[in-house]
């Protein structure tokens, strides 16, 4: 029994060779996006790996700066920062808050003080040790998670990377929540 489709000469062959490499070039070229590439975009790697050997000189994000525009000097903000106690800097499109550990170190995550309820712009009120939001009262712990409502979702987060002097900003959720469940891109 033989096979009808399989070609019978070396004419056939190289037919069905220049049809099937003209129709693949076609596809390419009408459909650019049908296949995308799986190389990653190296923003994403870097925020999502940062040790990672491909970003040892890569700088992800924005620089941390003060209200003055100022480049943070993280050794300088760790001179004068109290730990748990929320630090904020600018360089997003929002203000961010750095969050010191208790082993005196940055963290690798930032809050975005927009409430989870109606997006306003949370304040961080020190001497009730949290964010407080001035709209409808929803109040957050130092780590952005919610202690009080009608707010159900914690603060949202940002990458830190801390990278050859800098503090960096990726406007992404890290990889995974500190507070302790898998974050939602």
């Amino acid at each position: 029994m033989k096979n009808s489709t399989f070609p019978k000469n070396r004419r056939q062959f190289l037919i069905y060779m220049v049809a099937g490499t003209a129709g693949t070039v076609a596809l390419g070229w009408l459909f650019p996006n049908l296949v995308k590439s799986q190389e990653t975009e190296l923003e994403t790697l870097c925020s999502l790996f940062p040790y990672n050997s491909r970003c040892r000189n890569y700088l992800p994000g924005v620089q941390a700066i003060d209200n003055q525009g100022n480049p943070i000097d993280p050794p300088s903000l760790l001179a004068k920062a109290v730990p748990g106690i929320p630090v904020e800097l600018e360089g997003l499109s929002k203000p961010t808050y750095l969050i010191i550990t208790e082993k005196h170190q940055i963290a690798p995550y930032g809050i975005r003080p927009v409430c989870t309820h109606l997006g306003c712009t949370v304040d961080w009120k020190s001497e009730r040790n949290r964010f407080v939001c001035p709209c409808h009262g929803s109040e957050y712990d130092a780590m952005g998670r919610v202690e009080k409502g009608p707010a159900k979702r914690p603060l949202p987060l940002v990458t830190v990377v801390v990278k050859q002097n800098q503090i960096r900003l990726v406007d992404r959720q890290p990889g995974v929540d500190p507070r302790g469940s898998r974050s939602s891109n």
